[in-house]
């Protein structure tokens, strides 16, 4: 069932209750109107013929009934004392009473009650319909006795039913326009979605009045737009670059082969050269080729199913003595602290993470000069972890800093060495997959220092 179909029903139900109850209330009403039980009782007498009330007649005593006082004590008898109904103690529900002990009675409770008495005017009949009611002195309002009537309790339950069901009402079908609108709006920009226009953003309403839980989907719509074009937008740069980049060895390997296969070489030593080049060049392409697979791997996979738990301190430690192998190897100073205590274990795939710091430490000896010091710490900061791998080399401009992780960006000092600027794109996607911060620190010829922060659960 489609969610306008829920509404429509939970309206309908809603709408239902109140009109059944307000039906099943007048058929109460009906069944003890009381004028339903004087006449029964008038039936009963066999001196009186109901038959022969006019509809003048019946419709006065109606009205009269209606607007008298409920819930009091009374008696309803004719003025020749015949008693038709009573509830009042000392006054006999059937049979008859004289004026006389009548007012003896009135008299014996008149220091407790007031009393009133009125006359229902029958022009049918030759005797007056007499009614007396009576209101204990100590609950009574001599502002009711006035006009001989109260507020009855079936009014207002009437009265606030039918307010209340025309409110009810009026808001459904509001909530209901309202909420059909949203799903149409929400529904159209879903629409556009799927037919793949993503460069329109999302019309998401502002005023107060059409925002509203469902419309707070085109939040999350929008932010989903903007992660797909931002992956179109990847996805063309990373197709830009890849071109870009093996267009260059492809064109040598071209060159040199087309000059091969003219004899251009015809010298042995020449032909020779131009095959290393060839070879060379072919290697090159075939780097950048699994450097761009691997790429592709890390980002497309679903590595949280290769986590494992990793004593950190240890993992750190067996980094910074690789890292101390590496430097010597290449003539560099490499300092290492870490302070992180043993026993606290983070999830991780070890062989990504080595990766990623890997690179940063390669490019840490890249751009530095030969016994410069490049540091590696690690510590315990706010209930974080954190790695840091700092050098004294080249640096960074602010602008080069700003886009250090994008993909196949080279800064002006990296164009001078080989590479497709796939490098820091592997170390932030690795970070990004693992739910790690990095943050990247440089400043033209001073150095660079590279942080990663990682949360600790346990």
């Amino acid at each position: 069932m489609k969610i306008r179909s829920h509404f429509i029903l939970i309206i309908v139900i809603l709408t239902a209750v109140p009109i059944l109850f307000l039906s099943g209330f007048y058929v109460y009403l009906y069944a003890t109107a009381p004028e339903r039980f004087l006449f029964d009782n008038l039936a009963k007498m066999k001196s009186f013929d109901v038959k022969s009330l006019t509809k003048k007649d019946r419709a006065a005593i109606t009205k009269y009934l209606r607007e008298r006082s409920p819930n009091l004590e009374e008696a309803f008898f004719f003025s020749d004392g015949i008693v038709i109904h009573s509830t009042i103690p000392s006054i006999p529900d059937k049979g008859r009473i004289d004026a006389e002990r009548l007012s003896a009675r009135i008299f014996e409770k008149a220091e407790d009650y007031y009393y009133q008495i009125s006359s229902i005017p029958i022009e049918s009949y030759a005797s007056q319909l007499i009614h007396l009611v009576r209101y204990p002195r100590n609950v009574a309002q001599r502002g009711a006795l006035n006009n001989g009537s109260l507020p009855r309790p079936r009014d207002f339950i009437v009265f606030f039913a039918i307010i209340f069901e025309a409110f009810f009402i009026v808001l459904s079908l509001t909530m209901f326009k309202k909420i059909e609108s949203s799903l149409n709006l929400v529904e159209k920009e879903a629409q556009k979605l799927r037919d793949g226009d993503i460069e329109r953003p999302i019309e998401i309403p502002l005023n107060q009045g059409f925002s509203n839980e469902i419309t707070s989907l085109l939040i999350h719509m929008e932010e989903f737009r903007k992660a797909l074009k931002e992956k179109k937008n990847q996805r063309d740069r990373f197709v830009l670059g890849l071109g870009h980049d093996l267009k260059t060895p492809l064109a040598v390997i071209k060159g040199y082969t087309e000059g091969i296969s003219d004899g251009l070489f015809n010298d042995s030593k020449k032909e020779s050269e131009a095959l290393q080049i060839i070879l060379q060049k072919t290697s090159q392409l075939e780097t950048m080729v699994d450097n761009m697979v691997n790429f592709i791997r890390i980002s497309e996979s679903d590595w949280s199913k290769t986590f494992e738990e990793r004593d950190l301190a240890a993992y750190i430690l067996e980094f910074e003595k690789n890292a101390k192998t590496t430097g010597e190897i290449f003539n560099r100073t490499v300092t290492v602290s870490c302070s992180v205590p043993s026993g606290i274990k983070v999830k991780m795939d070890e062989q990504l993470v080595s990766r990623a710091l890997e690179n940063i430490f390669s490019n840490a000896i890249r751009y530095s000069e030969p016994a410069a010091e490049i540091d590696v710490s690690a510590c315990i900061e706010n209930g974080r972890a954190k790695i840091m791998i700092s050098d004294k080399g080249i640096g960074m401009t602010q602008e080069e800093t700003e886009r250090a992780f994008e993909l196949f960006f080279r800064g002006t000092n990296s164009r001078r060495e080989q590479g497709q600027g796939i490098g820091l794109s592997v170390v932030k996607t690795v970070m990004d997959i693992h739910n790690w911060e990095i943050d990247v620190k440089s400043e033209k010829g001073i150095g660079t220092s590279f942080t990663i922060t990682i949360p600790i659960t346990s």
